[in-house]
């Protein structure tokens, strides 16, 4: 199978030192090349998601003097945008593709998550072989990734349950090739990826409004769900 085609002139990219250069670059030049990527695996992640989803360019920041350090394109569940909504992203960095599963933004469901998140932190943490790459990309500096994260211990799926507490930054973390390893990449592998992180996303993306709610307890009426 063909690889996704990232070579060295795309990561080269992000070596262009002026800010305002490099964002106009990544928009008019990689933007479209990671969004048509997207367009061929959309219906497969679809699938891997077990529900629709709908893709949506990173929005790259543009602040003064400061150059953007990585390129996104998020599939969430929402034909309106990824905000505050668990998404599955792939990601180009100066050195690294990335596939990631996160949660920028706040929104009304972040509790919810959390909530999910903190009681399905056991049996994330004995899937073993699909998480044992992860790392958390919270706060990274773009540069030497991560460690990889202990996805064997319940602590740590707790730990990443905190950070999707209201007003928190959210939740990030994932997959990471070199820029070696992306030349090789196929659609394959990187669904085949996505298939690892699914059981994650799917804690996030089915968590119910009511989840802390104990188990029968009743719902208060003029709660979405109220009989």
């Amino acid at each position: 199978m063909a690889g996704l085609g990232f070579g060295p002139t795309d990561f080269a990219l992000f070596e262009i030192d002026d800010p305002d250069g490099r964002a106009d670059a990544l928009e008019a030049t990689l933007q479209p090349k990671l969004l048509s990527i997207g367009a061929q695996c959309l219906s497969g992640l679809s699938r891997v998601a077990g529900k629709e989803l709908f893709a949506h360019p990173g929005k790259l920041p543009r602040r003064k003097g400061v150059a953007p350090e990585e390129l996104l394109v998020a599939f969430a569940d929402s034909a309106k945008g990824y905000r505050g909504l668990p998404f599955l992203g792939v990601v180009l960095t100066r050195d690294h593709l990335h596939a990631r599963v996160g949660v920028r933004g706040d929104s009304p469901r972040r509790a919810a998550m959390q909530r999910a998140l903190s009681r399905e932190a056991a049996n994330l943490a004995k899937k073993g072989k699909p998480f044992r790459k992860l790392r958390h990309f919270a706060g990274w500096n773009f540069e030497e990734l991560p460690e990889l994260a202990p996805a064997h211990s319940a602590a740590f799926w707790l730990e990443l349950g905190d950070e999707l507490a209201p007003g928190k930054a959210g939740l990030d973390v994932g997959i990471a090739w070199t820029r070696e390893e992306a030349r090789s990449i196929s659609l394959g592998d990187l669904l085949g990826v996505f298939r690892d992180l699914s059981p994650l996303y799917k804690v996030l993306a089915n968590a119910p409004e009511d989840a802390g709610a104990a188990p029968g307890a009743p719902v208060a009426p003029g709660v979405p769900g109220a009989t």
